[in-house]
């Protein structure tokens, strides 16, 4: 099954550049994801209808949730999507379509239009709790 939940974290991380239920620490963002209730920041600004779709997907109780009783059809239905037509999206072209790139045995990535970079030096973090 879709996890309609995450989608609607990923969503909000996207827009905010922060989980919806951030704690200090791993155990109390749990605590907040429990207790709290959804809060949007002021900035940046965003739309009534991607919020109402944010607030559907991070229903507490799963059997709420959007998507939950009707699956996908009822996320696609949502008026944030409303542009978009379903049937026909898989022959849409894109609207923009990144040039191909090579990766070298020297650890250097080649892409067309800028300089090479060394990738050699492998300089992400180890966990996800880096990140933050």
């Amino acid at each position: 099954a879709v996890d309609w939940w995450t989608l609607g974290v990923l969503v909000f991380e996207l827009l905010y550049g922060a989980t919806p239920f951030r704690g200090a620490d791993n155990e109390l963002t749990l605590a907040n994801i429990v207790a709290r209730a959804l809060e949007f920041p002021k900035e940046p600004p965003v739309s009534q209808p991607v919020k109402d779709l944010i607030t559907g997907l991070l229903v507490k109780e799963p059997d709420g949730r959007m998507g939950a009783t009707t699956g996908a059809a009822a996320v696609k239905k949502h008026p944030f999507f409303g542009g978009i037509n379903w049937a026909l999206l898989r022959c849409a072209k894109p609207p923009y379509v990144p040039p191909p790139f090579t990766v070298t045995t020297a650890g250097t990535v080649s892409i067309p239009g800028d300089s090479s970079r060394d990738l050699s030096d492998d300089s992400s973090p180890g966990t996800p709790a880096d990140y933050y």
